[in-house]
């Protein structure tokens, strides 16, 4: 007969002042912060969300004001709680929270003060944390607050005939006192980079996609306009689908296909090369984007590689979605799925980067540089073999030919390849070679033509190197025109 094991327990009850304290640094920034409060207001139906950011140093503040459902008095106690909902418990389809944390860790992370005000049935109802409180008292207590000090909460008569606000007062991490720069003008570069992040991360709720209910959000009375990273994609692949998973890969268009300005605005804050990668969204909000999760390194060939990855709020425990709703991680059942979509579009976004190099070397082609490879690794040289360079160097004597050649060889040995791969990876809009002048073209092309006749060649056959030499194969138009000219030749030089 076995023993009957008695367990016994006793409370463990976390120390609020200690806990409450560790919650403030769990990895918000202002804007995934900010984007977490926004979450809540979607899920109460708001319409409209006004951003109010007021600095006065000790003073200032930040309101974030909805037209959603609104929350009782019951309703808004339960939110106002650590860990208010169940993880574990379905979500309706449109549901964006998870864990019950995120409207006071998202405000800790920034604030001393969280006060919420949410108006439901024509009556007002008011709670705040006050972390000063807790770490005095030591007690997981919030404050009910009066008609009084309700109406004195700055920005309430923004409040609709229903909606919530909250409210952020002593913002510890958006009013840097400690910085040698000016607090104020901190204060407003991190409200424009917030502007940024939400406008990508609710771009599809800001534009109101089929199937969501249009959003409009507006800072200090400004609107945020939606940014989609996927805006112009000049070739998209088919729609995968695993389980419940929507996956479209796209590729954007090259920087000679774009106006500067679309090219700019498409590398968004971070630039094209840590843009490039997955962006997973979770009922249509983007959680994660500019990572190929392990699976692939980020490089200037694929940059302009990007795939967006739909999930519902179901697979959250399978994906790991953590509770600020940045970080996510495929399970392992779909990640080689994945890494052959990666293959896929990475292989033609190679194409799009290496096709100008491939002609290079391609078989007819007479290009002004030349590639050289030595013990796996490609150099580049001045290709003497290029009619117009090797018509000059026969025109010279011995000595100067000799002369010419040690120039180009310096010009060869100092071709400033480190400072081209960095200006093409950050300013590639504003890398620019002169253009040749048609009167160039023209006096060039009549060179090599002649040139070509007196070596023997046939009009066909100069015609067919015409197209494949440089600097005519870059201009079309030119070489067409030309010959067609051309051909109004009788063949004599």
């Amino acid at each position: 007969m076995h023993n009957k094991i008695n367990h016994r327990y006793i409370p463990a009850l976390p120390n609020p002042k200690n806990l409450i304290y560790a919650l403030r640094d769990i990895g918000y920034s202002l804007e995934t912060a900010i984007a977490d409060i926004i979450d809540n207001s979607i899920a109460a139906n708001a319409t409209e969300i006004q951003i109010i950011a007021h600095f006065d140093t000790h003073e200032s503040y930040l309101a974030v004001i909805d037209n959603g459902e609104g929350m009782d008095e019951s309703t808004l106690n339960k939110a106002m709680q650590l860990g208010s909902l169940d993880p574990v418990l379905s979500r309706n389809k449109g549901d964006l929270g998870r864990f019950g944390l995120g409207l006071k860790t998202a405000s800790f992370s920034q604030a001393g003060k969280l006060i919420v005000v949410s108006r439901k049935n024509q009556k007002d109802t008011g709670r705040c944390w006050d972390l000063e409180h807790v770490s005095k008292s030591e007690k997981w207590e919030i404050e009910i607050l009066n008609e009084y000090e309700i109406n004195n909460i700055p920005e309430y008569k923004l409040l609709n005939n229903f909606g919530t606000l909250v409210l952020w007062k002593d913002l510890y991490r958006l009013v840097d006192t400690q910085s040698k720069r000016n607090p104020e003008e901190i204060f407003w570069e991190k409200i424009d980079e917030a502007r940024e992040h939400l406008g990508l991360v609710f771009h599809r709720y800001l534009s109101g996609e089929a199937g969501l209910k249009r959003l409009s959000i507006y800072i200090n009375g400004d609107s945020i306009a939606p940014f989609d990273p996927f805006e112009g994609a000049g070739k998209h692949f088919p729609e995968e689908t695993i389980g419940k998973i929507k996956i479209q890969a796209y590729l954007l268009p090259h920087l000679n296909k774009t106006t500067p300005e679309q090219y700019k605005r498409l590398a968004g804050r971070d630039g094209y090369v840590k843009s490039q990668g997955f962006y997973v969204y979770r009922n249509s909000r983007l959680m994660i984007h500019g990572t190929w999760f392990n699976l692939s390194k980020q490089s200037e060939a694929t940059k302009l590689a990007r795939v967006k990855i739909d999930l519902p709020n179901s697979e959250d425990f399978a994906w790991s979605i953590d509770v600020k709703k940045s970080r996510a991680t495929p399970p392992e059942s779909i990640r080689a799925e994945l890494k052959r979509t990666i293959e896929r579009i990475t292989a033609s976004s190679t194409r799009v980067y290496k096709s100008r190099g491939a002609r290079i070397s391609r078989l007819g082609y007479v290009p002004i540089w030349s590639e050289y490879h030595q013990h796996n690794q490609k150099s580049f040289r001045i290709n003497y073999k290029n009619p117009l360079i090797a018509s000059l160097l026969s025109s010279l004597d011995e000595e100067t030919q000799k002369k010419v050649k040690e120039i180009l060889s310096i010009t060869e040995s100092t071709l400033p390849l480190d400072t081209i791969f960095v200006d093409l990876a950050t300013e590639p809009e504003n890398v620019r070679q002169d253009s040749v002048t048609e009167e160039q073209l023209n006096e060039h092309a009549r060179r090599y033509w002649d040139l070509m006749y007196s070596m023997g060649y046939d009009k066909t056959e100069i015609l067919e190197k015409f197209r494949q030499t440089e600097p005519f194969s870059k201009y079309e138009d030119f070489c067409e025109t030309y010959i067609k000219r051309e051909g109004m030749r009788d063949g004599s030089n």
